[in-house]
């Protein structure tokens, strides 16, 4: 059996990221509770927190492309507005 979720060092180290910028994408909401990470305890709002890389690499892949498409769209707007 695979593991699925992976502790913040593991998921930063994957990642090629630090544990601090895993962090900042949980409070703006990159990355989505319960989908990409949960805490080991859920009641316990200062417990560990566990990610599961497939959901999060999924979700990070998606921004990406939305990112790509807007910029494509502003290329194309600025193209048909000089012509």
């Amino acid at each position: 059996m695979t593991k699925k979720w992976y502790s913040q060092k593991e998921a930063a180290e994957y990642f090629s990221i630090s544990e601090r910028t895993c962090l900042t994408m949980r409070q703006t909401g990159m990355l989505i509770e319960g989908t990409c990470w949960r805490r080991k305890i859920p009641q316990n709002p200062n417990s560990h927190v566990l990610y599961h890389l497939e959901n999060c690499e999924e979700v990070l892949n998606g921004l990406q492309r939305a990112r790509s498409m807007e910029q494509d769209l502003l290329i194309k707007k600025k193209e048909v507005a000089s012509a």
